[in-house]
């Protein structure tokens, strides 16, 4: 850069050198990009403030007698994650190279880019057609198995593409998936299959031999074939999604785990039960995956995930950038990084007890609630004694025995109430209440009403819910 150059550039505002290529597209602020071989400069106005908060001395200051080149690397992450985009700054840190990662931020493809190499997310034909802008010599890692779906047109598929690609271990997925709904005593362990994305086709073969494998049961919710195949706009309308799987939902077997391949997906799903009256995690545990801060800790219930251990797949993948960039030969074998496990919240922690014992009476009290069952038989069941299981569920689940028993009869019937016609009396004997007196008086302590009325309440809302989506 010549004088002239640099004192029009320092007419305009302060010049700041940065060691990655952040786009700054602010209204208030404007950016000049000067290219000098494979150095980027960016020029920031930003008025009214003193050169110190303008410009990061550290950053800034030239090495003496010689300049640094520093690779040029583009992020195309079509589905964006903090932990993920933070394993490859740190290893963009290590090697000194310079990051562009303004498409996640504007969503363009930064088309003016020329560098070194790619690492790319891709999980929509927009990520393909935004993958193709760059030659496809140059090297290239992807952090999935590509856009794969029953959902999409063939010609979107990407499948096919020879990439060197990092991503998470499924079948690891599914595993800790399954394990830990058995582990917690669960005996009916259910999987939202959405679109039957790569993904999904890869876990679902695992849970369900997993959970077969231990005698309980699977159940495939297949949202895509029975729902979103016959309505395409389903995912712009929230609400009727919500509402199929509120009926679905309401008459699956319970005690159940539901199994889904995000963290959007299972708060999909707790609200679901949350409209249902489905009680999270007493009568359906909720799974999701990739352990998001920004939605476990914000759903209706706390949410239990499985960290996919993004941090390591995206340095990892970064890892085998450089490598290739080296010039090195690379297999195309996929490089599989498998998960930290599943953190454990409020969505899940019915039966995350540290002692199995009490895990075991639950699971007995979910199964032989309609039976005449009380806290004797269920610590005889556990292998306690009485005086010792009323301890353990008090310190697990801050109720006694008696109130645990109860809660599932109420449950049980507040769901017969919303789902059948049977008769009052019908209901409490097959919940397990000595008679319609007892069943009355216990169902308006829980819940404030008498069942005639907790019905009549119910079918009114559900009977606006459906004109509703008529009119629609």
């Amino acid at each position: 850069m010549d004088q002239e150059e640099h004192a029009d550039l320092m007419a305009c505002g302060r010049l700041r050198l940065a060691s990655s290529c952040q786009i700054d597209f602010s209204v208030h602020h404007f950016l000049f990009f000067i290219v000098d071989s494979r150095q980027v400069l960016h020029a920031r106005v930003m008025p009214n403030q003193p050169p110190s908060e303008c410009v990061d001395k550290k950053e800034s200051q030239p090495m003496a007698g010689r300049r640094v080149i520093r690779r040029q690397v583009l992020l195309l992450l079509g589905y964006y994650n903090v932990s993920l985009h933070g394993g490859i700054i740190r290893y963009a840190k290590e090697a000194g190279w310079a990051l562009d990662d303004s498409y996640q931020r504007s969503g363009m493809t930064p088309v003016w880019w020329s560098g070194d190499g790619i690492l790319s997310l891709i999980t929509s034909p927009k990520d393909v057609r935004a993958w193709e802008n760059f030659p496809a010599k140059l090297p290239m890692v992807d952090l999935s198995k590509g856009w794969i779906a029953d959902s999409m047109p063939e010609e979107d598929r990407v499948s096919g593409q020879k990439r060197h690609r990092v991503y998470y271990d499924n079948a690891k997925i599914g595993e800790a998936a399954a394990d830990h709904f058995l582990q917690r005593g669960f005996r009916h362990i259910a999987y939202l299959n959405v679109g039957n994305y790569w993904h999904e086709t890869e876990r679902i073969p695992v849970i369900r031999e997993r959970v077969q494998a231990a005698g309980a049961a699977f159940h495939e919710i297949d949202f895509y074939h029975h729902f979103l195949r016959n309505a395409p706009n389903a995912l712009q309308n929230r609400r009727r999604a919500q509402e199929w799987l509120t009926e679905i939902i309401r008459h699956l077997p319970k005690p159940l785990g539901i199994v889904l391949s995000s963290d959007d997906w299972a708060n999909c799903v707790l609200q679901a039960c949350e409209a249902a009256d489905v009680a999270v995690p007493e009568e359906v545990g909720v799974l999701g995956c990739d352990n998001d801060p920004t939605v476990c800790h914000c759903t209706p219930v706390p949410l239990s995930s499985i960290d996919v251990n993004w941090d390591a797949i995206g340095y990892d993948a970064a890892a085998l950038l450089d490598r290739l960039m080296n010039g090195e030969k690379i297999p195309m074998s996929p490089v599989l990084i498998p998960p930290n496990g599943v953190v454990t919240r409020m969505s899940t922690n019915i039966l995350a007890v540290t002692d199995p014992r009490i895990a075991k009476a639950l699971s007995y009290i979910w199964d032989h609630y309609a039976h005449p069952i009380g806290a004797e038989e269920v610590a005889r069941e556990a292998g306690l004694n009485r005086r010792t299981l009323e301890r353990g569920f008090r310190k697990h689940l801050n109720r006694s025995v008696w109130h645990e028993i109860t809660r599932v009869r109420v449950e049980k019937a507040k769901s017969m109430l919303w789902v059948t016609t049977a008769k009052a009396h019908e209901i409490a004997e097959k919940c397990g209440f000595s008679g319609i007196v007892a069943f009355s008086k216990v169902f308006l302590r829980f819940t404030g009403m008498r069942p005639s009325e907790y019905r009549k309440t119910k079918n009114a809302a559900h009977l606006s819910t459906r004109r509703r989506a008529a009119e629609e």
